[in-house]
């Protein structure tokens, strides 16, 4: 069932099992698995079925460390979430991303990757995408050194487009759209949640106060954190903040360009590179893929991206929706057709990387004093780097050089920036920093004075409080997060329909539902 808005739900009067703040791929996939067990779920969304002004520009922030993308771009608030401009790249993260290594404090996840590969099977099946085995990994000769090949599976899915009837059809889901999240009460303990409070985008309608046996966030890797400090009615550092970790350990998936590759005669396919663990440790390294790229205008894009810079409207609209910009000085149709000959004659490239980042306290969401239009302080994005990270991306960047230099491919020159902590690293009105990959800054440990969320995704201290999404994430990898997402979506919703279950047990026998999990 879906409402389009609190005051069309029938919502105050019912006690239900689960409500889901969030409606992206985290929220539609943990919502789904619950109903599938009998739960009586209660699913809200903060937008609506469309982007609206009103809505998204309750995203909007600032950024106060490295040159980042403007925190309204990066993600879109309806139905659907951020999923709705995904491109669609699909990658599990690798057994290494859950290992501990020594000279990455914190590294590893409380969990197994076998945990996830569980849910391998439904989430393809929810993605729509063919089965690893299809597109495995390889190995290959690159400069007489054997390397491995990555691939990635690519989804079509929108989960707007794809769910939006079913979740109409859903006799157990309730879907309310325009359904902000303002706050948490907890019980006098503060151990549990009581009720959540929605307000809709219109400041005279009353807030609505909505029972559960649980809830959960899946609202996304800045506004889970986001959310979380402004809750701070009850518990003045916020909930679940008590250790000060809510926030920090923010990661990205830094996408820089670092070197320019000149090639020979032979122009390779673009490829992704990488290699294991024992190659990265006694390096020191994080976790990392980098693409040979081959330059290449593409007539469609730079059609539209004409079609786009010739008015202000095209480019905002292209910023909010595609969540970058449109560079404006570059491309275009004129440029397509004076750069093919010259490449002809010429061909070039660039190494892209694509790495793990280093857990770094002091990367991490804070709030403003600004207030939106519903009273909540405005999101602060300090994106941080660290030694370790510069040290990752330069030492990938001088092994392809060596690899592709001894297969007589080019040469490749690392950018200056790379070589020089002196230079600040190309922002986002140059290109592209990082995947819009927003993860760790609830991260799980079972240890609540290193995580916020222990294995299961229980924020500590909180017996009845859940998170889902990237937010959770121990540490990021350098794959895509959307498959992880859902596949923890997939376990947490198993985890909690069985806790659910458990305590309904106890309460017909009579016993105290207070310990419930």
């Amino acid at each position: 069932m879906l409402y389009s808005g609190l005051s069309e739900a029938p919502l105050s009067e019912r006690v239900f099992d689960v409500c889901i703040a969030g409606g992206g791929p985290a929220g539609i996939t943990l919502a789904r698995r619950l109903a599938s067990q009998g739960m009586d779920v209660l699913l809200m969304e903060g937008g609506g079925l469309e982007l609206t002004v009103d809505s998204q520009d309750l995203y909007d922030g600032k950024n106060i460390g490295l040159d980042y993308y403007e925190p309204y771009t990066a993600r879109l608030r309806y139905l659907g979430g951020s999923s709705n401009h995904w491109g669609g790249r699909c990658r599990e993260l690798d057994a290494m991303d859950f290992h501990s290594r020594p000279y990455h404090p914190l590294s590893g996840w409380p969990i197994e990757k076998a945990e996830l590969d569980a849910y391998a099977e439904e989430a393809d099946a929810i993605l729509e995408i063919g089965p690893r085995s299809a597109v495995p990994d390889t190995t290959v000769k690159l400069g007489g050194e054997t390397v491995e090949r990555l691939t990635y599976r690519h989804s079509p899915v929108k989960f707007l487009d794809k769910y939006l009837d079913e979740l109409k059809a859903a006799p157990n889901i309730h879907v309310v759209i325009n359904a902000n999240l303002v706050d948490l009460e907890l019980n006098e303990g503060l151990k549990s949640v009581r009720h959540a409070v929605f307000r809709s985008h219109d400041p005279g309608e009353r807030e609505y106060r909505i029972s559960a046996q649980a809830f959960c966030l899946c609202m996304g890797g800045l506004e889970n954190p986001r959310f979380m400090l402004n809750a701070n009615r009850q518990v003045p550092a916020g909930i679940g903040n008590e250790n000060d970790l809510v926030g920090r350990y923010f990661m990205e998936h830094p996408h820089f360009v670092i070197g320019d590759i000149l090639f020979e005669d032979t122009v390779p396919e673009t490829e992704n590179y990488s290699m294991p663990m024992d190659f990265q440790d006694d390096r020191e390294m994080l976790n990392f893929s980098v693409r040979v790229v081959t330059e290449k205008l593409h007539l469609l894009r730079e059609v539209s991206r004409t079609a786009l810079c010739a008015t202000s409207f095209g480019e905002r609209l292209a910023r909010a929706v595609l969540g970058r910009n449109i560079d404006c000085d570059v491309g275009g149709t004129d440029e397509y057709f004076d750069a093919r000959a010259f490449l002809a004659d010429n061909p070039v490239g660039h190494v892209q990387v694509n790495t793990e980042q280093f857990l770094n306290p002091d990367s991490r969401v804070t709030l403003l004093d600004e207030t939106d239009a519903l009273g909540m302080r405005r999101i602060a994005v300090d994106w941080q780097l660290a030694d370790e990270d510069f040290h990752t991306m330069r030492v990938a960047g001088e092994w392809i050089g060596q690899r592709v230099a001894a297969e007589g491919l080019g040469r490749v020159r690392l950018r200056d920036w790379l070589l020089n902590r002196d230079i600040a690293p190309p922002g986002a009105d140059e290109e592209m920093p990082g995947g819009h990959h927003h993860m760790c800054t609830t991260r799980m440990s079972d240890d609540p004075k290193q995580g916020v969320v222990d294995r299961n995704c229980q924020v500590h201290g909180v017996e009845n409080l859940f998170i889902g999404g990237s937010s959770v994430f121990a540490t990021a990898g350098h794959a895509n997060p959307t498959y992880s997402i859902v596949q923890l979506a997939l376990r947490l919703g198993d985890h909690l329909g069985e806790a659910l279950q458990q305590q309904s047990m106890n309460v017909g026998r009579g016993l105290s539902p207070a310990g419930r999990t």
